[in-house]
């Protein structure tokens, strides 16, 4: 129980500096054009379980719309993983099966993972060497 007292302390500390950082970023994005559009909630799975956070849309005429902080944070559009959470499962992945790193992220991490998403992840990184 206190593990999950403490990652779930972890994850709503890490809600509230992504919204700090998204309410620092205004007045920067504002200079270079862009107008708040609306506010939208995001899940993402960090090293220490799915974190929810609010972060603003930006728009600008003649420009797409944008999330800095997602930007910022090098969360990629429609990938529900962060940076370091893929790196620690391939990691994983590399000396074991797809199933075997599915069952030891899903017991050592805060939030589950399947073998096929597993798989999806070596598929994509591999994907990413080769266009260098």
């Amino acid at each position: 129980k206190i593990i999950c007292f403490f990652l779930n302390l972890i994850k709503e500390i890490m809600a509230l500096a992504l919204a700090k950082v998204d309410d620092e970023m205004i007045t920067k994005v504002k200079a270079q054009g862009y107008q708040i559009d609306k506010k939208n909630e995001r899940s993402i799975n960090m090293a220490f379980g799915e974190v929810r956070y609010v972060r603003r849309r930006y728009v600008c005429p003649g420009k797409q719309a944008r999330y800095p902080l997602d930007e910022l944070m090098g969360f990629d559009k429609y990938k529900r993983y962060s940076i370091l959470a893929v790196k620690n499962i391939l990691e994983v992945s590399s000396v074991a099966t797809y199933r075997n790193t599915a069952l030891a992220v899903n017991c050592l991490s805060g939030f589950n993972i399947s073998h096929m998403q597993v798989g999806n992840l070596v598929k994509m990184a591999g994907k990413n060497i080769k266009a260098g």
